[in-house]
């Protein structure tokens, strides 16, 4: 298919999906804002349900951890969403704790544009490497979803540095992260060799970058659309990360390896608590 034909395509699909949702709003079958199908498979969403319901899987565990450890989400508070993408999480957010003040970044101008519109939230594109724009312990919250999980490991501690220090002494950020549940499906999607399930056992570690410019393995692997939008400037692939990696390496960020759930994250990535000390 030649690119005029795919962006056709595209089209196409974008409008009938509006269609539907109009109708579907006016018939309260709907009542939530539905990204543009386009943008809506960036963040690995093929269809309205699962979007929907994915986000309420990602969504939970974090809320329900940040309220384990004292984040007071029925109040004023400063709440960021790194990485934002087109809100599955930040939806249920607002709905269920419309009280905090919520910030939301990505590096796609796209998922951005749709965010800020439909969405009670200050949101803005960041650029792919640190700085953000909040002023240091700004945040009494961060959250965020499947970003760790496809930065290279050398753009970790930088963006961990950066997390840290706009969050307030004492309070935590909630990273996702690839693990052992994972990584069977990791596998498939990158075509992991033996060699290199040999040696993520081994160091507790693996990125494999995505090949943006070979359109056939793109296609035979299945790789999401997202990988190669907008915004990306740097290294980006599948990184999966042992939790013992994790205890061992983020803490030079700054932050506590307070805990983590493996799994917990639609039933595949693992969800990291982190905390920035009192004396910070």
């Amino acid at each position: 298919m030649n690119p005029l034909t795919k962006e056709l395509a595209k089209l196409a699909l974008n409008v009938v999906q509006a269609g539907f949702v109009l109708v579907a709003t006016k018939a309260r079958v709907i009542d939530f804002p539905v990204p543009p199908n386009s943008s809506m498979r960036k963040t690995s969403s093929k269809t309205i349900p699962h979007y929907y319901v994915s986000g309420i899987r990602c969504y939970l565990p974090i809320a329900t951890m940040a309220l384990h450890y004292g984040a007071e989400l029925d109040r004023d508070i400063s709440v960021l969403d790194f990485g934002c993408g087109v809100g599955r999480e930040l939806l249920h957010f607002q709905r269920y704790y419309p009280k905090p003040r919520y910030f939301a970044c990505d590096i796609d101008a796209t998922s951005v544009d749709f965010v800020r519109k439909n969405f009670r939230v200050e949101c803005y594109k960041n650029e792919f490497e640190p700085p953000l724009r909040y002023d240091p312990s700004s945040m009494d919250m961060i959250y965020s979803v499947s970003t760790f999980s496809h930065l290279s490991p050398s753009d970790h501690l930088p963006w961990l540095k950066e997390l840290c220090r706009v969050t307030k002494p004492g309070h935590f950020c909630f990273l996702t992260t690839e693990g052992l549940t994972g990584f069977r499906k990791v596998k498939e999607e990158a075509a992991l060799s033996a060699c290199d399930e040999k040696q993520f056992y081994e160091t507790g570690i693996l990125y494999k970058e995505y090949p943006f410019m070979d359109a056939e393995r793109r296609r035979r692997h299945k790789i999401p659309v997202a990988n190669v939008a907008m915004g990306i400037t740097g290294s980006y692939g599948n990184t999966v990360l042992m939790p013992d990696h994790i205890r061992n390496a983020w803490p030079a960020s700054g932050f506590e390896v307070v805990d983590i759930v493996e799994g917990i994250i639609d039933q595949r990535q693992d969800l990291v608590v982190l905390r920035k000390p009192r004396d910070s």
